[in-house]
């Protein structure tokens, strides 16, 4: 055929495609094959495109590929038609998709431009919803962002759910639903996968544009996983010849390359010298086709890297570990910081190469380095639940990076690691508050502007995540603001146990496997050490996981009630309390603790951060064979974080005066199906009249009427915690519910306060535990006091100084996401800027707490001892059989006591002290 017939029949055929006539695949490919100056061509490019439209479905991945080029010719003249600038607008958008592989974040501005200009437009802002929840996705991927991508699933349903009935429901939209499940979890299931693909048609454009990602999308997506089968050959030349197929773009080209390298190396697995020259000869190429510009150019050097490595690994070639340490030289260079997505990668590999090399100069920087990447994400996300999910392994990353360092005797560096995976949630919410004046003085006053202005609204999540990312980038580039990325340094946490009168911080870390747990020691004064505790780990911890899920789930109300043959709470707290003397307590109090100079006027005394499930365990109740708890022989404070500790430590102490607030057994709405609390109102009221007389009672009094200074509802709590000055007094005590919901995104942790509105009915019962229950149903004002809330109003006033805050209230010590995260009801006051707080670690009798409190505040406000002090000498009173009632304590309260265990472990154990 001769090149004027191939062009007429190639004419032919695009003309064909517009009138709905012939397959719209060839007609775009006919179209690349005719003369640029052929007449007609715009026009014939913008029938080719509002036939593509017409359709109604997503074009398969060829088609695709071909629209900003058909746009461009239709550009060039084009047609007058009525309804071809919206046919336009939407073949704009979805090229602004495609082409986000460069720049998903200026696409998605240029998106939001084009949607502005076309408000009326129901059929376009579908289309713009769709392109923006696409593009977000990109952006969330290109940042690796894992907060923005734990969004997207609910972004996702969201979109689903605004479209026309049935499009739902269609197999695109499950695929969608389930590759972005894998995404934001971080988890590919190739079953999942398998299935997904499996369930739509072939010539389908989604399973198009999923099997032209990859060669073997299933087989690839579990090669990480453990057990993954080594590629056959077959499968690996499958790999090679689809890197090499034509027609693709710099960037799809080189992921291939990058596929081929991994699979050729099993994901670290090989040891084939021919496979493995084969991976690293295409590693080598992913990163020459990406381009010295290209954003993946960090991570494509990081894997060629892990591949150098591996190979070293294997054949001990010097070679391969000197070009490695320039591969990730050149790519720690790219990064530039920690605000980019690969930097924990990168500084990983770095810190393990430095010491196959025996360098040890600046390793310990290196690795800290990689974990200020962590840190760094956890500032730009805008709520809690995406900060949990940041820091979700954030924990387990510092110990790692900790026990490399305790290994080569470096408890200092181990000291520094440990806490930069502490509390980080915690100290996100807390650290956003000085960002404006911090900008102003490094010259950023217009972006100082811009974030005043964001934070106006009072609402964190308000603030767009763009100006989160560039304010922190601004902050955090050429190594400043290094308090933000950094934990304290051993110098600042020493002058903070020395303000405290503490005697040392110990970080309590599990073992893991034949690998024995570690106390790391830093004390007042001297230098770090550490212990190395054989039984310290999870797996040694007899009957954890029912120990920790009768901490979750029990009611005491069995407990006090009588025995609870061996598989209640109490039981399991004896087990622990036995382990918890072998596995840490006796080495810390009998080795490590008479080192220290002794104190004649105090019992020694040290704070505790416990990592991981550690957390959980009551260590004042830890007991030696000879029936002593430890809480008899040294005094125990814990924290969330160093970090938070010399924060507490650097504000002024506030004296307690008669002045204050005292919550007592609000009535909450019947919805939250609250079981009153009796003893907590002879309790609150008690402790009112005896210590606190100027004090304001807000609740029930001991005969069940409303207190006529107020019901105790959440807006009257909020009210005192912002009132400065100090008439308001600087001590609160809230005996009242406490609810925890931990993990996931609706994790949340609230005291249960009074509603809006008198409430009314309900259950009645005379006693309970003081654990909010019950399905929770949404309402305007359900007397909910958050955790988050809390840090935000507090923190908005910081001139209100609050002294003492006692949670007479169960699990206030709990976390909402995680051990190490410590983000619980506690914490969140002190993060807010209060100087201590009690707080309680499982669900507290009622009746044996209102004792325990009661002593707490004599010791406080008759014997004028700290907060620390008083704690520990009230428990020593519930243990002590000998113990003398105080005539101050009145009868209602007395008559309480009968029967009751003040001895038992669940009755003392659960409260902590933290803070000053």
């Amino acid at each position: 055929m001769s090149d004027e017939d191939e062009g007429a029949a190639d004419g032919a055929v695009v003309m064909r495609a517009p009138a709905g006539d012939g397959d719209l695949g060839e007609a775009v490919r006919a179209f690349e094959r005719l003369p640029e100056r052929a007449p007609g061509r715009a026009a014939v490019a913008a029938g080719l495109i509002e036939a593509i439209f017409r359709t109604g479905r997503m074009p398969p991945p060829g088609v695709a590929r071909a629209i900003p080029a058909l746009l461009a010719a239709a550009d060039a003249d084009p047609p007058a038609a009525p309804g071809w600038p919206r046919v336009r607008t939407a073949a704009a958008a979805m090229v602004l998709v495609q082409g986000s592989a460069a720049d998903p974040a200026g696409s998605l501005d240029r998106l939001e431009e084009l949607a502005a200009a076309h408000p009326g437009d129901p059929g376009l802002q579908t289309l713009f919803a769709t392109a923006r929840t696409a593009l977000r996705f990109a952006v969330a991927v290109r940042q690796g962002d894992p907060g923005a991508l734990s969004r997207m699933p609910a972004e996702l349903a969201g979109l689903l759910a605004g479209l026309p009935p049935g499009l739902d429901r269609l197999p695109e939209a499950e695929v969608l639903r389930r590759m972005t499940a894998m995404v934001a979890e971080q988890r590919f299931d190739p079953g999942a996968i398998r299935d997904v693909i499996a369930g739509l048609e072939p010539e389908n454009a989604v399973r198009a544009a999923v099997e032209e990602s990859s060669a073997g999308i299933i087989a690839f997506a579990g090669l990480t996983g453990d057990g993954a089968t080594r590629f056959t050959d077959d499968q690996l030349a499958d790999f090679v010849a689809h890197a090499e197929r034509p027609g693709a773009g710099a960037t799809d080209r080189a992921l291939r390359h990058s596929q081929v390298g991994m699979a050729a190396h099993w994901a670290g697995r090989e040891s084939d010298p021919g496979r493995l020259a084969l991976g690293i000869e295409h590693l080598r190429l992913a990163v020459e086709v990406a381009g010295p510009d290209a954003p993946e150019r960090v991570y494509h050097l990081g894997v060629l890297a892990t591949g150098l490595l591996r190979r070293h690994e294997v054949s001990g070639t010097g070679a391969d570990l000197r070009e490695a340490a320039d591969v990730i030289e050149r790519a720690t260079a790219a990064a530039g910081g920690p605000h980019h997505p690969q930097w924990q990668m990168v500084s990983a590999i770095a810190g393990q190469i430095r010491r196959l090399r025996g360098d040890r100069d600046g390793t310990d920087r290196v690795a800290l380095d990689g974990l200020r990447g962590t840190v760094w994400q956890v500032l730009i996300q805008p709520d809690l639940a995406s900060a949990a999910v940041v820091v979700r392994a954030a924990g387990d990353q510092a110990v790692e990076v900790a026990r490399q360092y305790l290994a080569v005797g470096d408890p200092a560096t181990a000291i520094a690691a440990l806490d930069a995976g502490r509390g980080l949630a915690l100290f996100a919410a807390t650290a956003t508050g000085s960002l404006a004046d911090r900008l102003a003085g490094a010259g950023e006053d217009a972006l100082a502007d811009r974030w005043r202005t964001a934070a106006a609204t009072g609402d964190p999540e308000a603030i767009p995540a763009g100006l989160r990312r560039d304010v922190m980038t601004v902050l955090t580039r050429d190594g400043g603001a290094a308090d933000l990325l950094d934990p304290p340094s051993y110098a600042e946490i020493q002058r903070a146990l020395t303000d405290l009168d503490a005697d040392a911080l110990v970080y309590l870390v599990p073992g893991e496997g034949v690998r024995p747990g570690h106390a790391v020691l830093a004390p007042a004064a001297g230098p770090p050490s550490f212990l190395a505790l054989a039984s310290l780990g999870p797996g040694a911890v007899p009957r954890l996981d029912d120990y920790l899920s009768a901490l979750a789930q029990r009611d005491l109300s069995a407990d006090e009630d009588g025995p609870d043959g061996g598989d209640g709470l109490a039981s399991r707290l004896a087990d622990i309390g036995r382990w918890s003397w072998d596995a840490a307590m006796c080495p810390l109090i009998e080795t490590y603790l008479p080192r220290l100079p002794v104190r004649p006027d105090r019992p020694p005394r040290i704070v505790l951060i416990p990592m991981g499930d550690l957390a959980r365990i009551p260590w004042q109740a830890a007991r030696r064979p000879d029936g002593r708890y430890a809480v008899e022989l040294i005094a125990i404070s814990q924290a969330a974080s160093a970090r938070m500790l010399v924060r507490s430590a650097a504000l002024p102490a506030v004296p307690l005066s008669p002045a204050g607030l005292v919550v007592g057994d609000p009535e909450s709405p019947p919805a939250e199906r609250a079981r009153p609390l009796p003893a907590a109102r002879v309790e609150a009221y008690a402790i009112r009249q005896a210590f606190y007389p100027g004090a304001r009672y807000l609740g029930r009094r001991p005969d069940g009427s409303p207190s006529r200074s107020g019901r105790g509802t959440a807006g009257e709590v909020r009210a005192w915690l912002t009132t400065p000055g100090p008439a308001a007094g600087a001590m609160v005590h809230l005996a009242c519910h406490g609810f925890v919901q931990t993990g996931g995104d609706r994790a949340t942790a609230y005291l249960q306060l009074a509603g809006g509105d008198r409430a009314t009915g309900g259950p009645q019962r005379d006693d309970g535990d003081r654990a909010a229950g019950g399905p929770q149903r949404a309402g305007r004002d359900r007397g909910r006091l958050t955790a988050d809330e809390l840090v935000t109003l507090l923190g908005a006033v910081p001139e209100r100084a609050v002294g003492l805050v006692v949670l007479a209230a169960c699990r206030t010590g709990l976390s909402l996401n995680g051990y190490d995260e410590a983000y619980s009801l506690a914490t969140a006051f002190l993060a807010g800027g209060a100087r201590t707080v009690v707080s309680s670690q499982w669900n507290v009798p009622d009746s044996t707490t209102s004792a325990l409190m009661f002593m707490v505040h004599r010791k406080l406000r008759v014997e004028g001892r700290p907060p620390w002090a008083a704690l520990r000498e009230a428990q020593l009173w519930m243990l002590d059989p000998d113990r003398e009632i105080p005539a101050e304590m009145p009868d209602a309260l007395r008559d309480r006591l009968g029967g009751a265990d003040l001895g038992a472990v669940a009755a003392w154990a659960a409260f902590l002290h933290g803070g000053q």
